[in-house]
């Protein structure tokens, strides 16, 4: 009887705890995407320096994008690569720099021409001198805090092939190997499991998203409460591991080409008041860490004349 007693007491304090907001500073960074600049017509290095400057960002996840880096098989390029770091360098920004076949952006996986056409096995063994030449190249810069092996590695979504564990485990351990930074995994918050990811990782992220799209029904707005995202977090907390919200939804999720609707448009589908509302979302489920996903959209905006984003947005970083 005593021992049901005890019980229902710690069911009765976690469950409390658990509704409460959690209290604790919060550090807010953004995601960059170099490509995706590019492809919205900005000038990459630009635009990297507009969001530092001028906007105030001073915590970035950088995909390092293979297809970019060794266009010809053990010829590398990194002029831009190296600008963005010393820069960086130079305006004290913290760095989790993103490597592997699959980092952030549309398609996700970003695998040079010459490395789609051998086998699987040779293409695992080149990745894995790819990353070997980024971590030796980048491991003094005082700018990066962290590297991130892939992204959302056993999620099958992109135009990639599944990933296996051993392939994973492989690649963190070279880091490891290399580099006493923490590595960093992430997987989807909403649609697959935490478990391995989290088990492989020294910090541990998830995307966060409100507000999709599919072709079933539209527009969609996860019936999800921060309460979720906590309670899985628990046994992954418990082991002691940092959790954040590496992918913060604050650009519309695009059911087309952004390019066939108008600027005011898109701003309709996400506004500043959607930004406002995740992030509070997001201070409510209480991780130490929240990037931001979108921030080209932001800069891209401004120059069409459409700003109220880019504001919304300086006063989350102006406040840190």
């Amino acid at each position: 009887m005593a021992l049901a007693a005890v019980g229902l007491f710690l069911f009765a304090r976690i469950s409390i705890a658990l509704r409460q907001t959690p209290k604790q500073s919060i550090r807010y960074g953004i995601t960059y995407s170099t490509i995706y600049a590019g492809y919205l017509g900005l000038d990459p290095i630009a635009t990297y320096h507009d969001l530092v400057e001028n906007l105030g960002v001073r915590v970035v996840r950088l995909p390092v994008y293979w297809s970019e880096i060794e266009p010809k098989k053990d010829v590398y390029d990194w002029n831009q690569l190296d600008d963005l770091v010393k820069y960086s360098e130079a305006h004290q920004v913290k760095l989790t720099l993103a490597i592997g076949h699959k980092v952030p952006r549309w398609p996700e996986c970003f695998i040079p021409g010459w490395a789609l056409k051998i086998s699987d096995t040779d293409q695992q063994k080149d990745v894995l001198n790819m990353i070997r030449s980024v971590v030796s190249r980048y491991h003094d810069s005082r700018a990066v805090e962290k590297w991130q092996i892939e992204n959302e590695p056993f999620l099958p979504f992109g135009v990639c092939q599944q990933m296996s564990e051993t392939d994973v485990k492989e690649e963190i351990t070279l880091v490891h190997s290399m580099d006493t930074r923490p590595v960093q995994m992430t997987a989807s918050g909403e649609m697959e499991p935490w478990g391995s990811s989290a088990h492989m990782s020294d910090v541990f992220g998830i995307s966060l998203y409100r507000i999709t799209w599919n072709n079933l029904f539209g527009y969609f707005t996860y019936p999800l409460s921060p309460l979720f995202y906590r309670v899985r977090a628990l046994p992954i907390l418990a082991s002691g591991k940092q959790m954040i919200v590496s992918e913060l939804q604050a650009e519309p999720w695009f059911s087309e080409d952004l390019k066939d609707q108008s600027v005011s448009y898109w701003y309709s589908v996400f506004t500043a008041e959607d930004l406002a509302e995740n992030v509070r979302f997001a201070k409510d489920v209480g991780f130490s860490e929240v990037d931001l996903w979108g921030a080209e959209w932001w800069v891209y905006l401004k120059q069409h004349g459409e700003d109220r984003l880019w504001n919304e947005a300086k006063k989350l970083f102006s406040s840190e």
